[in-house]
Order: structure tokens, then C-alpha cells, then sequence
């Protein structure tokens, strides 16, 4: 009986000490797994368009949040407007990171299909001592990847722009996101008009707050389009 009850006892702590030591180390494990998320981000073609999309969306998105701190002064419209603009720059940035992460990602396949072929034996040499064949070092052969490294690139940038392709013309995600994006440069359009017609709300912080976004928005509209051309042309 007493042995029945210290072998339940010593589970229970067993099992408490497993729970607490998880929960302990969580914050651990997920300060590795952002970490290393942001390596990979970093060591990217499309770091450039990464930090373009965060650095020019995420200031509207603080703006739409000082705007609840003004006192509108009834002036419902212009804070309507910063804050379905900031929901259209959170979902800038969580497509540019899907659209990053699939173009980037390099299916096993491929990886596998740029591996160099097995060693045969035509590649050995074979000599003949008193009639008899013997096998002895592997011949010298040259690297293809050192005598032909435009070939191979060639063709590792063939299949990164088959990538390209795919996720632009086929993901249905991407084609819901360009729907998005449209109404994105529609609504910074829209917004000049706000903008004039929050003259007077606020003090005039709503005014200067929405045309603040909207330089953001146009800036996000340029620059991203170059910066993720630029990317594109850095993938290997």
C-alpha cells in the first residue's frame, strides 16, 4: 500500500515538474523559433522588399491607433479611414511574408534534382596486370559546376522564376491579395479626399495623421513594387 502511494506520489510531481518545466522554457523556445525566423528573413533574396513592406506600413497602423486618442470632435470619417487603412497594412505585410516564404522556399525535389549523379564505373579506371583487370583510382574529372557555372545558374534561375510565376499567377492567395492590393491604391486615393475634409478635427492632428499615411501608402506603392523586382532578381 505504501509503495502503491509513494509510486503515485512520485508520477504527480513528475508530471508537475514536466508542466512547469515546459511553461518555464516557453518564452525560451519561442525567442528561438522568432530568432530564427528572422535569420532566414535576413539571409533572404527578399530581405530588401521584407523591410521596405514593414518599414512603410507599419507607421499607419500607429497612426490609426493615436487617432483613438484625439478627440475627433464628431469627425467620424477621417478615423474610419486610418483604421480600415491600417487593416490593409497589416495585410500588406502578412503578404509579404507568405509571398516571400513561397517564393524563397525551395521544394526537396529540386534540391535533389541539382545533386551530383553517382560515381560509375566508367568513371574508374581499369588496368591490366599479367592479363588480369584491376580496379584503381577514381579518374580526374573537372567540377561541371566550376566549367559551366552559367549553365547551372542558368538553370537553378529558370526554376526560381517558375516560382516567381506559380505563386503570382496560380496561388489563389496571392490572387485575393491583388484584389486587396487594388482596393489598397483606391483607398489611398480616397484618402486625400478625407483629408480635406478633416481640416478642422482634432486640432487638425486627424488631418496631418491621414496625409502622413497616405505619403506612406504611395511610397509602399512605389517602392515596393521596385524593391520586389530587385528581390526577384536576386534569387539564384
Amino acid at each position: 500500500m505504501a509503495a502503491v502511494l509513494c509510486n503515485g506520489i512520485g508520477k504527480l510531481c513528475s508530471g508537475t515538474c514536466e508542466i512547469l518545466g515546459s511553461v518555464v522554457t516557453l518564452p525560451c523556445k519561442a525567442c528561438g523559433v522568432v530568432c530564427e525566423g528572422v535569420s532566414k528573413a535576413l539571409r533572404s533574396p527578399f530581405c530588401l522588399y521584407l523591410t521596405v513592406t514593414l518599414g512603410l506600413n507599419i507607421p499607419p497602423v500607429i497612426f490609426a491607433v493615436e487617432a483613438f486618442t484625439i478627440n475627433d470632435d464628431g469627425c467620424s470619417i477621417a478615423l474610419n479611414w486610418l483604421i480600415v487603412n491600417a487593416v490593409l497594412c497589416v495585410v500588406n505585410i502578412a503578404a509579404a511574408v507568405y509571398i516571400s516564404g513561397k517564393i524563397a522556399y525551395v521544394p526537396a525535389n529540386e534540391t535533389n534534382n541539382d545533386a551530383p549523379p553517382p560515381t560509375t564505373t566508367s568513371d574508374i579506371e581499369v588496368a591490366t596486370v599479367d592479363g588480369n583487370k584491376i580496379k584503381t583510382a577514381p579518374k580526374q574529372t573537372i567540377n561541371k559546376n566550376t566549367m559551366w557555372p552559367t549553365l547551372f545558374e542558368s538553370n537553378n534561375r529558370a526554376k526560381s522564376f517558375s516560382r516567381v510565376h506559380d505563386v503570382l499567377c496560380h496561388d489563389p492567395i496571392v490572387a485575393i491579395y491583388i484584389v486587396i492590393g487594388i482596393g489598397y491604391i483606391v483607398w489611398q486615393t480616397m484618402g486625400i479626399g478625407r483629408m480635406n475634409q478633416a481640416e478642422d478635427c482634432g486640432g487638425g492632428r486627424l488631418e496631418e495623421l491621414i496625409s502622413e499615411a497616405i505619403m506612406f501608402g504611395f511610397l509602399f506603392i512605389s517602392l515596393g513594387a521596385i524593391s520586389f523586382s530587385c528581390s526577384v532578381c536576386c534569387l539564384r
